[in-house]
């Protein structure tokens, strides 16, 4: 891929207030993230994992430092292009999938495609691609509560990748499913990338998603080290 979209961090620091207490979560993390490359941010539990996959989000405001996308800081955005920004530079799967269960599987995957303001026709047709593909097409027209806790993280993904993001962020995605479900959401992820080129940074425990990640960080004490 020539000259790929970057995704970096500058100085990052964030930090809380905890009764008379600062708690510094980030110490100044500086790393750029490429397109079409993938990703592990490990550590501990409390050590501050979603809270920087918040931040490359733009969900999150830093204390100070900066985000940056294709050279433009988030702080600088607007309303509307924050907006394109969720919805057409980054996808967002969370531990938990946050399916709309009024709507059947497919309605939840064309979701974003709508907001984009694609016509329901050509979302339909690429929501049933993109479930093909994360091998969920003939639970289409099911609603998400006849679904297991793996399926419908496939199904999540399956909607975040819907407008082709440049970078797919995962905070802890296998948390909830078992070991060989973990897994096969892992490959499943690795395939989107193979397929649309997408960088993917996946914040985990799990060993697997260090051993398949092309590059491996540690967030501990407030910094990130290359594992």
């Amino acid at each position: 891929m020539n000259n790929p979209v970057i995704l970096a961090t500058h100085d990052l620091k964030k930090s809380f207030i905890q009764g008379d207490e600062q708690l510094e979560i980030l110490k100044g993390v500086s790393v750029d993230f490429q397109q079409g490359k993938t990703y592990a941010l490990l550590g501990s539990s409390g050590t501050g994992k979603s809270t920087f996959m918040h931040l490359l989000a733009g969900l999150d405001t830093p204390s100070s430092g900066s985000v940056s996308f294709a050279g433009k800081d988030l702080a600088t955005f607007t309303a509307a292009q924050r907006h394109e920004f969720l919805n057409k530079s980054v996808g967002l799967v969370f531990q938990l999938p946050y399916l709309i269960q009024e709507l059947s599987v497919l309605e939840n995957v064309q979701f974003k495609g709508l907001l984009a303001g694609k016509t329901p026709a050509e979302c339909a047709e690429k929501a049933h691609v993109l479930l093909q593909q994360v091998g969920l097409e003939k639970k289409a027209f099911s609603k998400p509560g006849a679904l297991s806790g793996g399926q419908q993280q496939r199904v999540a993904i399956a909607r975040a990748i819907f407008n082709e993001p440049a970078f797919l962020l995962a905070d802890e995605p296998t948390g909830n499913v078992d070991v060989q479900t973990g897994k096969r959401i892992v490959d499943v992820l690795l395939s989107c990338k193979d397929q649309w080129g997408m960088g993917i940074i996946i914040s985990s425990h799990d060993a697997y998603v260090a051993e398949t990640m092309g590059t491996s960080y540690r967030l501990q004490n407030g910094l990130l080290n290359v594992e």
